[in-house]
Formats: structure tokens, C-alpha cells, sequence
């Protein structure tokens, strides 16, 4: 028991805890270094400060004498708590639908130079000395996410890494060569998300982002989305004449326009149930395990939810894919007009035959209703009449029936004699400290990873926060 009296609170593992949550205490306690504070953050929002206080926590005085360093403070988890904490590890999970339980899940880095490896199952013709043969087969990766080194950016001493050649072609030439590489591990349905940075040179940027999407155009991939990452915490300037650069890209490829997208559960996850488009609001996680350049756990957390088919039969190769149906009544009831139709409805005597006509008719007084609705302008005399009556009953909250939300059907089912499903398979082949892995294991499903320096990942970090 506690003083008060109350049971001991259940203590939470940090490696448990939500990233934004974790994000959170690692900023409070950079600051505060373990030293209670009884300060309200919002004192120094304005510059403004009380004068110390000798009864008064040390780091409270130090941050009064510190108006500056408090305001970064104030401002920083004011940008966390704004970009965090709204989508948890329990909602990405329900957003994606079943998933084949294992009682094991791959997890593993493989040390390979990403650019040139080759799959187990290659031909003796493919190997030679400038390959290498990892331990993933052909046709056998559902989603490829990553972030290659960006170029001139950092020199991590390791022979025949990307990112070090003298001339910016070199580098996307390489990259592309690299991308082809990757093509022999990745089924027909796979996708490719890479995270991908631009350079200043000689007081200009470079371009490197839109010379690759070219490049890989040109390689005959499909660029689907140059998505945005917007960050707020992003690294400091000392450049006094333009302003400091707060977005990446991420660049999503495919090999055919048959790739396995579920819009319908990353709008659940990330959205508002609708397509939330292409700019990611992510902070970087302040946790990088050591390693100099991680993208946020959030980044992999979207590319999974979106590209990587929670089933795919080990027989066929087919993913399972989600039917999507909409309801009569199914709608959006964090809208409060929405609420009172459900609301006029359930209090009156119309029936699932009324909301049929509805729908059947649309919004009629809509300018581009009879072009835009199914059916508009051509419907039966009682189905007029029980839209009419609807109508009556409900007034202009009937317009909240034309468009109820989409709800997920079932499954789709592979032709196969006996399926075997099993979770899809993420691949990082600049895996680092495995992030990637780390986030793809938490949302049960397989992954790998190679790297030329294996040394920032720890696979029982990556499985812990697996387990139940």
C-alpha cells in the first residue's frame, strides 16, 4: 500500500510505452536530469520568469536563470505532445485486420552491403565476388522500407559505403543499381518506401530527391507518392541567410500497378476514415539507440499500415486483401449532425428500406447529384416514395445517410487446396539500429535487415515489445 492508502501502480517497462510517450520523458528528462520540478512550463512560455526560490527544486531556479533554454524546452514538448499520443500501437493493430499468430517472428540484421546483395536461392551464374547471398529467397519480401545514407552527409568509415561518392550521379547511379538489386526479393505486390534527404553543395541544394525519382523512373519503377515528412524538431542551423530545412521525402515505387494498398486501414489509423494525403507530420524519436541517423518509428509505422498485406499465402504468394462494403447506418458519429441522424432514426418508424432509397436517390438537391450518384434521376416510383417519406421524418439530416462509412467485409482467399498464411515480410536493407525490424515485429509481422555495420541492433530489443 501507499501512504494514501491506493494500490502501487503496475510498474510500465519503457520499451512498452507508446514512442510518443517515451519521446516525452526523454525530453523532460534531458532537462530536468531526475530532479523533481514543480514548475509549470507555460511560466516561461512568454520570457517571463519568478525570481529563485531557495525552497524550490534546483532545476526550477536553473530554468528561471535560463528563460531561453526554458522556452526551447516549453516549445519542443509542446511539438511532441501536438504530433504524438493520438495514434497508439493498439490502433495500428486494429487498423490492419487479422494477422497469422506466431509463436516466433523473424527478426534479424544480416551484415551485407545493401547494394549488392543477391537472394539464398540465386543462380551460381548471378554470384560473383562483387554479390553477396543473404538469407532471404526471391519473391519473398511483401513490403521494402528504408533510408539509405544520404549523400556527403555522414562518413561512417566503413568500406564501400553509399553515400560518399564525389559526384551526386554517382550517387543516385548507385542507389538505382542498389533499388535493382532489391527487385529479386520483392513479390509482385510489394512496395518500396525510402526515405530519402537532400544536400547543400557550393550554396545550393542539390536536388537529390527529384534526380532519383527520375533516375528511378527511367529504371522502370512507378513512382506512386513523393510523400512529405514534415518535422518540428528537426536538426539546428547555423545558415544566418535561408531557413533551416524541415522536411524529408519519402518516395513510394512499385513494380506494377497490382500492389497491395490498404487505404481503408491507414485512413482508420493515421486519418479521419478518409484519405488523409501525402504530408507526415513526425518528430524524431529522441531514442536512436546510438545510431546516428534514425527515422521515426511513426514513418515505418505508415509504410506498414499502408503497402505490407497483414496474410499472404507461403503456396500462391497472394495476399489477402480487405473487402470493403458500406453499411445503411454506419457513420461518422464524432460529427454531431451525424449523431442526430442516427439519433431522428432510431426514434422513428423507418426502416433499412427507407435508408436503401436514400442512398438510392442521393442528395437531390445537390447541383451534381444526378452525375455523381449511382442510380440519381432514374429510380423506381417507391423508391422515390420512400425517400420522399425519409426525408419528411428526418429533415436535412437525411443527407447523413447518403454517404455512410465504409466497413470491412471479410478477407479475400487465396485458390490454393490447403493456404498457408503466414504475416507478411518487411525488409530493411539499410537496416542500422532496426527500427524497421523493431516496428514491424510490434505489428506482429515478419522482417529483416542488413547492414554493413550490424553493431546498433539488439534482436531481443526488437522482439521484446512482441510479446504479450
Amino acid at each position: 500500500m501507499s501512504k494514501d492508502g491506493a494500490e502501487p501502480s503496475e510498474e510500465v517497462e519503457m520499451d512498452r510505452l507508446d514512442p510518443g510517450v517515451r519521446e516525452i520523458i526523454s525530453i523532460v528528462s534531458e532537462y530536468l536530469d531526475d530532479v523533481e520540478n514543480i514548475a509549470s512550463l507555460d511560466n516561461f512560455s512568454d520570457g517571463t520568469y519568478t525570481e529563485n526560490d531557495a525552497s524550490a527544486p534546483e532545476v526550477y531556479n536553473y530554468l528561471c536563470d535560463n528563460t531561453e533554454l526554458a522556452r526551447d524546452l516549453h516549445g519542443e514538448l509542446k511539438d511532441q505532445l501536438k504530433h504524438h499520443g493520438d495514434v497508439t500501437i493498439e490502433d495500428v493493430r486494429d487498423a490492419q485486420g487479422n494477422i497469422p499468430e506466431r509463436d516466433e517472428l523473424k527478426a534479424t540484421v544480416e551484415r551485407a552491403n545493401a547494394s549488392n546483395v543477391v537472394p539464398q536461392d540465386a543462380d551460381e551464374e548471378s554470384v560473383s565476388d562483387n554479390t553477396e547471398q543473404i538469407s532471404l529467397e526471391s519473391n519473398s519480401v511483401d513490403l521494402i522500407v528504408t533510408s539509405p545514407p544520404y549523400w556527403r552527409k555522414r562518413d561512417y568509415e566503413i568500406e564501400d559505403q553509399l553515400g560518399q561518392e564525389k559526384d551526386p550521379d554517382d550517387y543516385i547511379d548507385n542507389l538505382v543499381d542498389a533499388l535493382d538489386r532489391w527487385r529479386e526479393f520483392l513479390r509482385p505486390h510489394g512496395s518500396v518506401f525510402i526515405n530519402i534527404g537532400d544536400t547543400y553543395h557550393n550554396k545550393s541544394l542539390v536536388g537529390i530527391p527529384g534526380r532519383f525519382v527520375r533516375a528511378a523512373q527511367e529504371a522502370d519503377w512507378i513512382v506512386r507518392n513523393d510523400i512529405l515528412w514534415a518535422k518540428d524538431n528537426g536538426m539546428p542551423s547555423p545558415a544566418k541567410d535561408r531557413l533551416v530545412p524541415r522536411h524529408e521525402h519519402i518516395i513510394h515505387l512499385v513494380r506494377n500497378d497490382d500492389y497491395y494498398y490498404d487505404l481503408h486501414g491507414y485512413s482508420n489509423a493515421f486519418g479521419n476514415g478518409s484519405n488523409p494525403g501525402d504530408v507526415w507530420h513526425m518528430n524524431h524519436d529522441r531514442n536512436t539507440g546510438g545510431h546516428l541517423a534514425p527515422f521515426p518509428e511513426e514513418l515505418a509505422q505508415r509504410a506498414i499500415t499502408l503497402a505490407c498485406p497483414p496474410s499472404v499465402c507461403q503456396k500462391c504468394g497472394n495476399p489477402r486483401e480487405r473487402i470493403r462494403e458500406r453499411g445503411l447506418d454506419d457513420l461518422d458519429t464524432s460529427r454531431p449532425q451525424a449523431e442526430r441522424a442516427i439519433e431522428l432514426y432510431e426514434q422513428s418508424d423507418l426502416t433499412e428500406d427507407h435508408l436503401r432509397a436514400i442512398q438510392a436517390v442521393g442528395i437531390s438537391d445537390a447541383g451534381k447529384a444526378k452525375e455523381i450518384q449511382d442510380g440519381a434521376g432514374s429510380n423506381a416510383e417507391k423508391v422515390q416514395e420512400l425517400a420522399d417519406e425519409a426525408k419528411e421524418v428526418l429533415g436535412g439530416y437525411f443527407r447523413e445517410f447518403t454517404f455512410p462509412q465504409w466497413t470491412t467485409a471479410g478477407w479475400t482467399a487465396c485458390e490454393c487446396e490447403s493456404p498457408e498464411y503466414e504475416p507478411g515480410l518487411v525488409y530493411d536493407p539499410f537496416a542500422g539500429s532496426g527500427t524497421t525490424i523493431k516496428v514491424a515485429n510490434e505489428l506482429r509481422y515478419h522482417s529483416w535487415g542488413t547492414d554493413l555495420d550490424t553493431s546498433n541492433f539488439d534482436q531481443n530489443q526488437s522482439l521484446a515489445r512482441y510479446q504479450e
